[in-house]
Formats: structure tokens, C-alpha cells, sequence
């Protein structure tokens, strides 16, 4: 499904829950490894002691996560420890090496009428190009069964759909397409449809159209897997790689910080 994937770890118990539940869904690709010893934090003090204790936290969390993956039978992981700020460190690393999904743990909150997501994986996801696996809760690991896509079918959200179809195919899972759009479902609904019946996927299309963010949230619950876009188009979208902050919807952030099921992020 996924030739090479990238954890960027940082050694939680959250994350370790993430790197089991990734190494169940995939266990036969290519294993890289990340902790970026972060220098771009200006509360930290910069000094040789400092740099010290925090590459010790880094080697650790690196030892951690491979000897998780080494006791599910995945033996030669990669590993990385650059310096720099996370998000930027993580973003190169996954273009020099040709990554084709990134997984990451935050520790999300939702307080004061705002969503708050881990600076890290916010960032990461506000400037990646390719699939991101997000884990907000710890979660059993499991092969998913029941996989779940919000979508308008707009020309981006279509790509996390077809990604959804692919997914479905690949585990032997039920999709469930949740429209949300405020339109019909249109031409792309049909093609999703064709495309699943000859790919001999379980497909469900539900439309609710106009959803609330809340009853999307609501519907997630009866799933194990969720798949997503960024959630964003029109005019705005088109600026975000000018303005990274306009690449992810409320919605999107509210199910990342909410959310009880891994949730898959497909970029452009």
C-alpha cells in the first residue's frame, strides 16, 4: 500500500500506540524513523549542555520506537536525528527520501472555543504534499473494517476519497463516502461508485448535505478509520502555500483534536 513510510516519533505513550497501530495496518513496507532535535525553540537555552540532553532524548526516543517496531517483526528501520525545527526537518527528510506517508501523534485539546493541535503536527500537515496519518487517542491496533470519508466531492476532496477506495480495497474494508457538500453529489459520486463495484468494494454513500462540523464529528464514532482531505477549496486554498495557516478547515482540526480513530490526511 504504502513503499516507504516515515514516524516521527517523539517517544510518548501516545506515539507508541501510533507506531503499533501502523506497523499492524502495514508491516511490509519500508520503515524511516524521525526525531528532530528542535533549535528553532527560543525558550529552550541553545547551549552545549542543553544540546547534550537533548540529543539523549532523541536517542532514546528513536531506540524506543525501533525496538516496537523490531518486536512486530520489522527489522531494518531507518533512523534520523537532524537539528532544526521539527516541521521543516520532517518535510525535507520525506522529500529526499521519497515518502509515501507520514505518521504522527498530537496531543490535542479542545479548549476556549478553540482548537488547539500540537505545534508539530499542525505544522507538518499545514505543508505537506503527501498522505499524513494522524493520531490524536490511543486506539487498539487493528486492521480497519469499517473506514469512514467526509467529503463534498470537490476537486480536492476527491483525492482522500479515491485514497478511501484504495484503503478499502487493500484491508477488505467497508467504505463509507459522507457527503457534506452543500450541492448534489454529481459526476465524481458516480465515478467513485463505478470504481468501487469494479474493484469489488463494500460502498456506502451517505449524503447529508450541509453537515455540522459536530455531526461529522458525531458519525466518526461508528467507524475505526477515517480518511479526510484538508478540507479546504476555492479561492483561499489556492493561497496556502503562500499563507500555510489557510491549508486546513475548522473541521479538519476539530477532528484531528477530537477524534477517537486514526485519521488519514490526503494533501494535493
Amino acid at each position: 500500500m504504502f513503499d516507504k513510510i516515515l514516524i516521527a516519533t517523539d517517544n510518548s505513550p501516545l506515539m507508541r500506540n501510533a507506531i503499533q497501530h501502523t506497523a499492524v495496518m502495514f508491516p511490509y513496507s519500508d520503515y524511516h524513523m524521525i526525531n528532530v532535535i528542535n533549535t528553532s525553540d527560543h525558550s529552550i537555552p541553545q547551549t552545549p549542555l542543553m544540546h547534550k540532553h537533548l540529543k539523549k532524548i532523541s536517542k532514546d526516543a528513536l531506540k524506543t520506537g525501533r525496538k516496537i517496531l523490531k518486536g512486530m517483526g520489522i527489522e531494518d528501520v531507518k533512523l534520523a536525528m537532524p537539528m532544526g525545527k521539527p516541521s521543516k526537518e520532517i518535510m525535507r527528510y520525506t522529500s529526499e527520501h521519497e515518502i509515501d506517508l507520514v505518521v504522527m501523534a498530537t496531543h490535542s485539546k479542545v479548549g476556549a472555543q478553540k482548537v488547539h493541535i500540537g505545534e508539530t503536527a499542525l505544522s507538518s500537515l499545514e505543508l505537506t504534499h503527501i498522505p499524513s496519518l494522524v493520531f490524536a487517542c490511543k486506539c487498539k491496533p487493528k486492521i480497519p473494517k469499517k473506514i469512514f470519508n467526509p467529503t463534498s466531492f470537490s476537486t480536492y476532496s476527491v483525492y482522500a476519497t479515491l485514497m478511501a477506495l484504495e484503503l478499502a480495497a487493500y484491508f477488505d474494508a467497508k467504505l463509507t463516502v459522507y457527503h457534506i457538500g452543500k450541492g448534489e453529489p454529481g459526476a465524481a459520486a458516480r465515478s467513485i461508485k463505478k470504481k468501487a463495484e469494479s474493484q469489488k468494494v463494500d460502498y456506502e454513500l451517505v449524503i447529508d448535505k450541509g453537515a455540522s462540523d459536530e455531526k461529522v464529528l458525531k458519525e466518526t464514532t461508528k467507524y475505526d478509520f477515517m480518511v479526510g482531505s484538508r478540507g479546504r477549496g476555492g479561492l483561499l486554498y489556492k493561497f496556502r502555500h503562500i499563507f500555510p495557516t489557510l491549508a486546513l478547515s475548522s473541521l479538519e482540526k476539530e477532528v484531528i483534536a477530537e477524534t477517537e480513530i486514526p485519521f488519514l490526511m490526503v494533501g494535493d
